[in-house]
């Protein structure tokens, strides 16, 4: 398998002349940037390898050795690949292994509320837990653990698939009583279990996509539900010294993430209070406007489910899983949104479907074009960083900015047009002669390195982007 690296010259020298510092032609489309004017902080970006994906990462179907580091390198590695700093966790809630099912550290039902759990702990989590080892060990920052559904027997329904609610909340009553507090404790004996193992969770989230009775691991919430919960698990966490925090609600879409605020809002203990970032999926309803609520979002989930693989295509015809649907699904989601955090499903998997951003078909590792797209984000949009007012001239050239804690500033240009245009760009406040180091991804280039350009007086600087490609215009 051949594949791009970062900083290989394939082919750069036929693109030198494509990407440069030319003088202005009167058709030039503006664009400015304004590092004083700032906006949401950024946490990160990320996949998660829930439903024992991350053991097809591990050699589940032959994957050998080499190429088990190079997937890892590719994710979480800041320098070699994209750099992703959120892993999100899936909290089983099976009594087996079977198929893709997530083990629960409780198999066993105690019989009421009030018994005496009998917790296990494999030191596996299916292969959740040494994919958290090695992603730290490159960088991860934050690993959001996130139960799809509570056991079984704590549910109105007696079964951790097909919808059914968590006993206690309102409206439903169980007769095996009130299993709120145990469901709490539950999930933090999941995060207790990992940080006595050497790894930190950052984050619990208790629900997924909650106004869906899938046939697999899923719970129904409503807000006020929900809310409910989050004050339990809010003081159980406070007594147990861990330091975690708490997201909600996973819903799946924005417009069904948006309907649960009024419920996490409401009384006079509000439930929002306890919540660090609300959490919501793409499927249903894109995130393309701001949530209502002065907490951080984050979009935690989202893919092309239906496409088969098509790992070369970063522009075609618009489909749902090319890259360049990617990149600008990420470009709106921070900037018309304001997310902090955006993730796909998976980040690596054997399959035929485009639900993953890297394939491991034939014991290889095939990154997509939307992998390529993710990383024009995730490798220069750090941790801490601030997005920054940016604006286009014109409707086919999307920019999005973002400044750095380090003072670097990375700004992205899509050309979503059919023709090649050129830009000229300012970044107010940028001393003449800093150095812009361009990168570009399109249908035959790989988040690969061009040639630097020198900004100019007050920050200008001029170049040009070819038709259907994105590039990120890294200030260092």
């Amino acid at each position: 398998m051949t594949l791009s690296i970062i900083d290989n010259l394939f082919l750069l020298n036929a693109l030198v002349a494509r990407v440069t510092a030319a003088s202005a032609p009167s058709s030039r489309v503006s664009v400015s940037v304004n590092p004083h004017i700032q906006f949401q902080e950024v946490d990160g970006f990320g996949a998660s390898q829930a439903f024992q994906r991350a053991e097809d990462i591990f050699g589940e179907y032959g994957l050998p050795a080499i190429n088990q580091t190079l997937v890892l390198n590719l994710l979480y590695d800041e320098d070699f690949g994209a750099g992703f700093t959120i892993l999100r966790n899936g909290i089983g809630s099976s009594n087996s292994s079977e198929s893709n099912f997530m083990n629960s550290i409780e198999p066993t039902n105690p019989g009421v509320p009030g018994a005496k759990p009998h917790y296990t702990w494999d030191h596996y989590n299916s292969g959740q837990f040494p994919l958290a080892q090695q992603a730290y060990k490159r960088g991860l920052q934050t690993l959001y653990a996130d139960a799809w559904s509570a056991p079984g027997y704590m549910k109105t329904n007696d079964d951790e698939n097909n919808g059914g609610y968590l006993c206690g909340v309102t409206n439903e009553p169980c007769a095996s009583g009130n299993w709120m507090q145990a469901y709490a404790d539950y999930l933090v004996q999941y995060a207790r279990f990992y940080q006595e193992s050497g790894v930190r969770v950052t984050h619990l989230g208790f629900l997924n996509e909650p106004q869906f009775a899938a046939t697999y691991a899923g719970m129904l919430s409503n807000g006020t539900q929900a809310a409910d919960f989050v004050h339990v698990l809010a003081k159980t966490i406070k007594k147990s010294g861990l330091d975690l925090k708490i997201n909600c609600c996973d819903g799946i879409g924005w417009d069904d993430q948006e309907a649960m605020l009024p419920g996490l809002q409401a009384g006079p203990d509000p439930a929002i209070d306890y919540i660090d970032a609300v959490t919501g999926h793409g499927y249903d309803s894109a995130p393309t406007y701001p949530l209502s609520t002065n907490k951080k979002t984050w979009l935690t989930e989202w893919a092309d489910l239906s496409g088969g693989y098509t790992p070369f295509t970063f522009y075609d015809n618009g489909g749902p899983g090319e890259g360049m649907t990617w990149a600008n699904h990420i470009q709106v989601s921070m900037r018309d949104a304001g997310t902090s955090a955006f993730l796909y499903w998976i980040g690596a998997e054997n399959s035929t479907s485009n639900s993953a951003l890297i394939n491991l078909i034939n014991n290889e590792v095939q990154p997509s074009k939307r992998f390529w797209a993710f990383a024009q984000f995730s490798k220069f949009v750090r941790p801490g960083a601030r997005r920054i007012e940016a604006y286009s001239s014109n409707a086919n050239v999307t920019v999005s900015s973002f400044k750095n804690y380090n003072g670097v500033i990375a700004t992205q240009l899509l050309n979503q047009g059919d023709a090649d245009v050129e830009i000229s760009v300012q970044i107010g406040g940028l001393k003449s002669g800093v150095p812009i180091q361009p990168f570009i991804t399109n249908n035959e280039y790989d988040l690969e390195r061009l040639t630097p350009i020198k900004s100019a007086k007050d920050g200008f600087f001029q170049a040009q982007i070819p038709a259907w490609s994105m590039v990120s215009f890294v200030a260092v």
